[in-house]
Formats: structure tokens, C-alpha cells, sequence
């Protein structure tokens, strides 16, 4: 398997730059005239690399997708993934409001200032500077029935708000292991907003025994129950049962090993494979 393109973007929103990984399937050569539907992911260098990966294991995402192709007929598509941002600023990207609930959580660390309230900005650069780039460059599907999202715990987070907020760019939302509870009220009044007019797969998985930090008592508590809830909001505000998936995988912790484990099913469900 090829490795992704890497390369550096601007990202005029929250005058920074960022390193992008964009893999195309086997066939992307080979059949030049195919056009590939396209998965955004969060926190790129966790994807493919086990060299770049922060705790030295990788959501193996590729692999997924090729097993697919070889044993679904799939047709395969296009992974962009954007490198997060390092230490908090990754938090700040990855939610749009600030945290009504770190500061509670003391043991997460010590913060000398608010967390979070980026992520307006971090969407509108992957809706309006990211996404057209990739269109212009690649063979995508451009609709938003063969645009996703996904990411994991903050990227969770993002993903879901970016689905509220931007449904007719993207049809289909993976939020693995969310970190709901970083702002559970800010983001609950978010999706109170989702546009039902618009038919959107809304997937979510959480673990048993998640948590950010061992010396909270009942994170992996506030993991399930934030999940939980968010499908319970989807249900209630009418989005049909069948485009929405809730996994919980007992025993699983918050780690890549287990996004990855869960993956496969998942890009299926959303992708209806």
C-alpha cells in the first residue's frame, strides 16, 4: 500500500499552517477516469504512521479501506486527514465554545486560561479552504452524500458540530469515543439545530472503561452517558433510527488500538458498503 501525500496549507482562518495527509485508493492510478467519494479525519498523524502517531499506534484506516475494496467490491475513496494542532491548541481547534467542564476536572491538569472556542474557525477552514483544494486537486464526489467526517474524543467532538452546522457539505458523521462532557450543554443546544431536511448518518461508539485521566473517579461514566444522550437527542429530534448507529464496546479504553478495532464496521455502516 502507498503511503499518503503530505503536504503544508495555510490555514487563513486561525492564521496558522498544517501538515495534510491525502491517501487515494489502489485504483486511483488505474482507473483515471473514476471519481472517489471523500472521509475527513482528525489528528492525521494517528491514521496511517506508526512513525508519526503520538502513542506509536495508527487507526490503520487504509488498510480498512483496501479490505473492503478486495472484499465488498467497494470502489473505493479518498481519506484526508489534517494533522491536529499541538498541546491545547488542539483543544481550542477541536471545540467551538469554550469548556464548561475542565476547569472542574482538575486532575486533567493545571489551566491558566480557557480552553476551547476555535473551532468555528477550524470548520470554516475545512469547509471553505480545505475542501475546495481537495476538490480542484483530486477526483472527488464532491456532494455531500459521499462526504464524511470522522475523528475520535475531541475529533468526535468537532465532528458532530461540524454535522450540525454544515449538513449540506457533509451526509455522513463518524464520532468515535466523543468527548461530550468538554462542553455537553454548548454542544446538546448545537444539535438541537440539525436540519432534518437533509438525510445524514450519524455514527457513535464509546468503550466501557474510557477516560482522559486516571485520577478522575467515573470519567469512563461521563464517556458512555455523553454518548448515550447524543443518541438519544438524534432520536428524539426525528433523524430515523436507521441512520443513526450507537456501538458500545465493552472492556474498550480510549486509545487508537480500539478506533481501530472499531473502525471497519463503522466506515461500512456510514459508507452503507
Amino acid at each position: 500500500m502507498h503511503t499518503p501525500e503530505i503536504f503544508t496549507m495555510d490555514m487563513p482562518q486561525l492564521s496558522k499552517t498544517r501538515n495534510i495527509r491525502v491517501w487515494t485508493p489502489s485504483n486511483y492510478e488505474s482507473e483515471p477516469t473514476r471519481r472517489f467519494p471523500v472521509l475527513y479525519m482528525h489528528d492525521a498523524q494517528n491514521l496511517f504512521d506508526k512513525q508519526t502517531a503520538a502513542y506509536g499506534e495508527i487507526w490503520d484506516v487504509h488498510t480498512a479501506v483496501e479490505k473492503a475494496m478486495k472484499e465488498k467490491d467497494f470502489k473505493g475513496i479518498i481519506i484526508v486527514g489534517i494533522d491536529n494542532a499541538p498541546g491545547l491548541e488542539r483543544l481550542d481547534e477541536y471545540s467551538p465554545w469554550i469548556s464548561e467542564r475542565a476547569n472542574e476536572l482538575k486532575e486533567l491538569g493545571e489551566f491558566t486560561r480557557d480552553i476551547g472556542g476555535e473551532g468555528v474557525r477550524y470548520g470554516e477552514f475545512l469547509v471553505d479552504t480545505l475542501k475546495p483544494y481537495i476538490d480542484d486537486n483530486y477526483r472527488t464526489i464532491p456532494d455531500r452524500d459521499h462526504t464524511g467526517v470522522a475523528g475520535s474524543s475531541m475529533g468526535g467532538f468537532i465532528s458532530l458540530y461540524l454535522g450540525a452546522q454544515y449538513p449540506e457539505i457533509f451526509g455522513k458523521i463518524g464520532a468515535f469515543s466523543t468527548a461530550a462532557w468538554f462542553a455537553d450543554r454548548a454542544l446538546t443546544s448545537h444539535l438541537n439545530k440539525i436540519d432534518k431536511n437533509y438525510r445524514t448518518r450519524w455514527y457513535l461508539d464509546i468503550g466501557t472503561e474510557e477516560t482522559s485521566n486516571q485520577n478522575v473517579k467515573d470519567f469512563n461514566k461521563l464517556y458512555v452517558d455523553g454518548s448515550l444522550a447524543i443518541e438519544k437527542q438524534l432520536l428524539d429530534l426525528g433523524v430515523p433510527r436507521d441512520d443513526v448507529k450507537l456501538v458500545i464496546e465493552e472492556g474498550a479504553n480510549h486509545f487508537e488500538t480500539a478506533w481501530a478495532r472499531r473502525f471497519p464496521a463503522a466506515f461500512d455502516w456510514l459508507f452503507e458498503i
